[in-house]
């Protein structure tokens, strides 16, 4: 048994998402789309190693950005390190007419194309915002912000009254990722939007100075020495003061700033800039952002005159519970067309759809029904044509999955581009006139197209190759619908069957879960095929190790009605676990080999809240859990989560909703992790539900994880390992075997993004 063991950790470790890039060949295409061009270039991870794809959408041709073996060659000789041709670590590439500039440790660095001569000109931007034109990088020093030529490498320092929490183009310390920099070596590039022209940059300075401060110990820090504290600005439910923050453009050329005339407003979590909720018009006149009041029950769109720094609300939404841009709060369904008028995103009608908000304030529905439109793609003006996706528009349809579609900004009958029943993620260039468009479903890797701005396929880009994961022992989930705990609503599944399933055994069950709101569990494309984000992170993982794996997408998440994702808002926290159980007996009824003696459950974040809430609520179907960086108390989390989705603190009753009220309840096996140096979900809200069970005389597991923030990537594979044993022994009913994931690295693509 303990070899068997030890052949499905292996296996287990060869699907964990860091080593899935090993078994899937040109898994998706994100096109990087070349300033001012319909051209675009992106990586490409083959079977013969990393190639670099140049892509005119205007002659519909696709070739090799460079020689890669003779870009090596040219910069082996300025760099120290020697690089493989085969994977070349350029993540972020500037074109010209006849040259490329690379970032390479820590230089920047010009290859002619014409005769692969490395020239070296200068140090590579560390912690800058580069300008779209490459010819200016602004960063923070001392809360303050400095414009760097990158031409000449001359410095100007542009403020001088930046000061600790009120600082210039800061993110709010709760959600700062400072834990992660300092864990990690890199520095975050200051928040500002360039204009498109690269004349002027958008910016605020935040102001945290009345918020109340939270408190972290490194135990132990990597260079040794003593506890080193970390205090920080982190405001709760119901506190006093939030952070706020002023808008200002500064002009490149001179350093003159301009103040946006109004009141700061607020920013307690997420910056409107991070987000993507701040940008210009394309002659680079205007800057709009949008924010909200406390709770976001008003949300307004702000226009500024970067010359004159007037500042108008254009267009102003309030609900009775949370207003949204767009189905993930990260999405922005807006725009400001050239005419003046407005394409806004509503769920007033109690489904997402768009608006066309006209210069004399007429406002027209360009879509209606009981459907959802999902991501607005591109606006073509001069024909007064909308193309987006849509979830749950065509009868019988998976209501998760986007089809495309287009409308006229006048309104009237919707064109149908795809209906296909695939996924369509669609990455839109500049100019909205093409865009790469990545199909893919749970059972069907993804096919990367080049699209026109009516939907006609110009060419196929890249369709992936999952040979080695399915040689893995990769089977595609199944997805499944059932009915929820109130025996109406449909509820989306997927399952992932055990490695070597045999229908004669029986097996146990472990249920992943994220509760929501703002994020769904289920994952619905085919690993590494992007798409929306989704909770669900292991369900090849726990197959591997002889588990069946679901997910249940609950009551009170996104991407559909409104009413579906205000459900925990508006009618308890409790149903959406009712649905889990509800769905598990269903998944059961005709799947004997599902053993309901032995279910676990697990998560993190809102997961871990939500697997420790499962074993506390169901003790007698949910066996194990374990639970990582549970937000186990949202009345003592940051402000901005439960005030949106749950309510004020005068409004929303946040003790029966913390774990601890149901501390007595626990009869199963609970393992509680957290990172020791979370800056998001602090540690304090596990230590609190830890010393409730306590006071019950409970027996449960607890792993605090030194150095660890809220990803948990210092010590990982440590972490990792220790949760597949507390499955293995507790609920598999085996001796775990003596296995070491190997070290994680950090993801130098996903960081690339993360740095913009």
């Amino acid at each position: 048994m303990t070899s068997d063991l030890q052949a499905r950790y292996a296996t287990a470790e060869s699907l964990l998402p860091h080593n899935l890039k090993k078994l899937i060949h040109s898994p998706h295409v994100r096109p990087n789309w070349i300033k001012d061009t319909e051209t675009f270039w992106y990586r490409n991870r083959t079977a013969a190693g990393v190639e670099f794809v140049l892509v005119d959408a205007e002659s519909g041709t696709r070739r090799p950005a460079f020689d890669r073996v003779r870009l090596a060659e040219a910069l082996n000789g300025v760099v120290e390190k020697e690089l493989d041709a085969a994977d070349l670590p350029l993540y972020a590439i500037d074109f010209t007419d006849d040259a490329i500039r690379v970032d390479v440790e820590k230089q920047r660095i010009e290859v002619s194309l014409d005769t692969y001569t490395a020239t070296v000109l200068g140090t590579a931007p560390d912690g800058e915002k580069r300008s779209p034109d490459g010819r200016w990088a602004v960063g923070l020093r001392a809360y303050n912000l400095y414009l760097r030529d990158l031409d000449s490498g001359e410095e100007r320092q542009l403020t001088a009254d930046g000061a600790e929490a009120h600082g210039y183009a800061a993110q709010a310390d709760s959600c700062a990722n400072k834990v992660m920099q300092e864990n990690l070596g890199f520095t975050a590039p200051p928040l500002i939007v360039w204009s498109p022209d690269s004349s002027r940059f958008l910016t605020h300075r935040l102001d945290q100075r009345d918020c109340e401060l939270m408190h972290l110990v490194r135990a132990a820090p990597p260079d040794g020495g003593r506890p080193r504290p970390m205090t920080y600005r982190y405001s709760m439910v119901g506190d006093e003061h939030l952070a706020t923050a002023e808008f200002m453009v500064f002009d490149a050329a001179t350093g003159d700033a301009t103040q946006a005339k109004c009141e700061p407003v607020l920013m307690p979590y997420v910056s409107a800039i991070q987000l993507g909720h701040c940008w210009w018009n394309d002659a680079g006149t205007r800057a709009y952002w949008l924010a909200g009041d406390r709770g976001e029950r008003t949300v307004r769109l702000y226009e500024l005159d970067a010359g004159t720094g007037e500042v108008a609300v254009l267009v102003e939404e309030t609900s009775g519970t949370t207003v949204q841009c767009g189905p993930h709060f990260m999405d922005r369904n807006v725009r400001v067309l050239d005419s003046g008028e407005v394409l806004w995103w509503s769920e007033r009608s109690g489904w997402g759809h768009l608006y066309r908000y006209a210069t004399d304030g007429t406002v027209t529905a360009l879509t209606s029904g009981d459907w959802q439109v999902r991501k607005l793609v591109a606006v073509d003006e001069e024909s007064r044509r909308v193309v987006f996706t849509a979830g749950g528009r065509e009868p019988d349809a998976d209501i998760y999955l986007q089809q495309l579609c287009s409308v006229s900004l006048d309104g009237g009958e919707i064109t149908v581009i795809t209906s296909d029943g695939l996924d369509h993620d669609a990455l839109p260039s500049e100019s909205g006139r093409y865009f790469v468009d990545v199909m893919s479903r749970v059972d069907v890797p993804a096919v990367s197209v080049l699209r026109d701005a009516t939907g006609a396929v110009v060419m196929e880009l890249e369709e992936a190759d999952p040979a080695g994961l399915y040689e893995a022992g990769f089977t595609p989930a199944e997805r499944i619908v059932v009915k929820s705990a109130d025996g109406v609503t449909d509820l989306y599944c997927s399952l992932y069957r055990p490695h070597d399933f045999d229908p004669a055994a029986t097996y146990p069950v472990v249920d992943e879960i994220y509760p929501g709101p703002q994020l769904g569990p289920l994952q619905h494309r085919f690993p590494l095929a992007r798409g929306v984000m989704a909770g669900e992170r292991n369900g090849m993982v726990f197959a591997a190790l002889g588990f069946v794996h679901v997910v249940v997408e609950h009551r009170g998440t996104p991407l559909r009605s409104k009413a579906f994702q205000d459900h925990a808002r508006l009618f308890g926290d409790g149903d959406y676990l009712d649905d889990h159980v509800a769905a598990i007996r269903q998944l059961a009824a005709t799947r004997p080999w599902m053993d309901l003696d032995r279910v676990g459950i697990f998560g993190h974040s809102g997961g871990g809240y939500a697997s420790t809430r499962a074993i506390l609520r169901e003790p007698g179907f949910f066996k194990v859990a374990v639970s990582s960086a549970g937000d186990h108390d949202d009345g003592t989390y940051h402000s901005w989560w439960g005030e949106k989705y749950y309510g004020l603190a005068a409004e929303f009753d946040y003790g029966p909703h913390a774990n601890a009220a149901l501390a007595a309840n626990l009869k199963g096996k609970l393992l509680l992790a957290h990172g020791e140096m979370d800056d998001n979900v602090t540690p304090h809200l596990t230590m609190r539900l830890a010393e409730a069970l306590i006071k019950e005389n409970k027996d449960f597991d607890l792993l605090i994880v030194p150095n660890a923030d809220h990803t948990m990537l210092w010590n990982q594979a440590y972490w990792l390992r220790r949760r597949w044993d507390y499955f293995v022994r507790h609920l598999l009913g085996a001796t775990p075997p003596p296995y070491r994931i190997a070290d994680i690295p950090a993801d130098p693509e996903a960081l690339a993004e993360l740095l913009g």
